[in-house]
């Protein structure tokens, strides 16, 4: 049976109402974009985009969209039945070439050469925004490129901390853009900004707490994707919550605000978990660190960082024995890095907008987050700086040349 649907609102129904197994839809269709492609395969759809004959653009945005099957408006109807009998058995389209430099392609396994960080802890200001830009800075200042993305649905504090007066464009931006099938990686790296000369480049997170609802789970999952594509590093400052919350219904768009953070870790390479040094921080990084576990994250790919370690705060000479002490006892893990309570050197960055390394280098939390980035990134250290000149000057984007402008 052949069903014409006049928009897509009138798609999605006959989808819900189970009706169809195949879509063909016009790249040219209001409203097309991640969200709408998801609720498509949720409903047990397949779908074959059509592009105007002659018109790369609107090939290339159904590409970043995620479709693998994609078809011509000069095709004949045979060639379209082919195509769509193609996508519902889910086989490769080989008439196609595959995603170009500027696009989404999947993620290729054992790609040792980049590094997508998430930086999470618990409730209770364990400093998790603290570590992520220090661990990014680091990572930049030992070579190629590194993006550092506020993912914080609750509260990002990444532009604030950095002193950003002026508006850039931010998590929101990237998530439009992209749920529209417009962000590739070329474009991403040149709309991020550079935090300070020789730092990352940074993707701000919202300007208010409840444009939460921009940030939809299909298009994050796409964006996480982009982000590896498009710098050897990466640095997720996620939020604190990992409960899975319920789904909101507004407008038949569902929602949820915890997906950002539980995807983040999900698909990050590392996952840096944060735990404030003392009795209250450590109770709620245990809790928080079961539910990290119970959503499959692997221990193997979990760093522990013991953050704001006080000497007085445990009653004895050897604090940081006390707490590995704590950690191995309850939950079995062996911290990664233990960065002390340096007041002072914090306070002189957050009050000049800088990171550690650019406003009291040296100072002891720097030191502690310098080694742990030197572990965390080996082969960003070993990046050498001659190939981002070089890079830099074709004007490239670390998508296309692997290293970095």
């Amino acid at each position: 049976m052949l069903q014409r649907c006049y928009d897509l609102g009138d798609l999605l129904a006959v989808a819900a109402a189970g009706q169809a197994e195949v879509a063909v839809v016009a790249a040219g269709t209001r409203w097309l974009d991640r969200d709408a492609l998801a609720r498509l395969a949720a409903a047990g759809l397949a779908v074959v985009g059509v592009a105007s004959t002659g018109d790369e653009d609107s090939e290339r945005r159904l590409r970043q969209l995620g479709l693998l099957h994609i078809a011509s408006d000069a095709d004949p109807p045979d060639t379209l039945v082919d195509r769509a009998r193609a996508a519902l058995a889910a086989e490769p389209d080989h008439g196609d070439e595959p995603p170009g430099p500027g696009e989404v392609p999947a993620r290729p396994d054992g790609d040792a050469g980049r590094t997508l960080a998430a930086v999470w802890g618990p409730k209770g200001g364990p400093g998790r925004t603290t570590v992520a830009v220090n661990l990014a800075f680091e990572a930049a200042a030992a070579g190629g490129e590194v993006l550092l993305v506020d993912a914080d649905t609750y509260g990002g504090a990444v532009a604030q901390t950095l002193g950003f007066l002026d508006d850039a464009p931010g998590l929101a931006w990237a998530a439009r853009t992209a749920g529209r099938g417009e962000l590739d990686a070329l474009r991403l790296w040149q709309s991020v900004r550079r935090a300070a000369p020789g730092g990352p480049r940074v993707l701000p997170g919202l300007p208010r707490a409840e444009l939460w609802t921009e940030v939809r789970p299909a298009t994050w999952e796409a964006l996480l994707e982009l982000f590896r594509v498009a710098f050897p590093v990466t640095v997720v400052d996620a939020g604190f919550c990992l409960e899975e919350d319920e789904e909101l219904l507004y407008d038949q768009v569902r929602l949820r605000r915890n997906a950002v953070t539980r995807l983040a870790v999900e698909r990050a390479d590392l996952v840096v978990a944060v735990a404030r040094a003392d009795p209250v921080g450590l109770h709620a990084f245990i809790r928080g660190y079961q539910e990290l576990r119970d959503l499959g994250v692997p221990a193997g790919r979990v760093r522990v960082v013991v953050n704001q370690l006080r000497a007085g705060m445990f009653g004895g000479d050897r604090p940081a024995d006390q707490v590995r002490a704590a950690l191995s006892r309850y939950v079995g893990i062996e911290p990664s890095a233990v960065v002390p309570y340096d007041r002072p050197g914090l306070d002189a960055a957050l009050l000049a907008g800088q990171a550690l390394r650019e406003a009291r280098p040296g100072c002891p939390a720097q030191l502690a987050l310098a080694r742990l980035a030197t572990v965390l990134f080996p082969a960003q250290a070993a990046t050498p700086r001659r190939a981002r000149r070089r890079s830099r000057a074709t004007g490239h984007a670390p998508a296309a040349t692997g290293t970095g402008p």
